[in-house]
């Protein structure tokens, strides 16, 4: 069973988006990403490529395979990093 945990909004050049991370049996939260359109979230259902288009927006430049490991980092590791980069900011 998943529980919310938290809700993030994060404004964009390309609209508004609603990031929803569920606690679930894994150590990374479950992550859910609307496009907010009028009153509407439209469901993305490409994160990591959406993350990653973020990413490259606000200039995080989180490496989505870094060279110190052996495979590249799943979609709530990548979503997780940006997320919290997010609320630093």
């Amino acid at each position: 069973m998943k529980k919310l945990m938290s809700t993030v909004d994060v404004t964009s050049v390309n609209g508004a988006y609603r990031f929803y991370q569920y606690r679930d049996s894994n150590a990374l939260p479950q992550i859910e990403l609307y496009k907010i359109e009028g009153e509407k979230e439209i469901t993305i259902s490409n994160v990591l490529g959406e993350v990653k288009k973020l990413n490259d927006e606000f200039k995080f430049q989180i490496e989505y395979a870094p060279k110190n490991r052996k495979s590249t980092l799943n979609t709530r590791e990548f979503t997780e990093k940006f997320i919290s980069l997010y609320r630093e900011r």
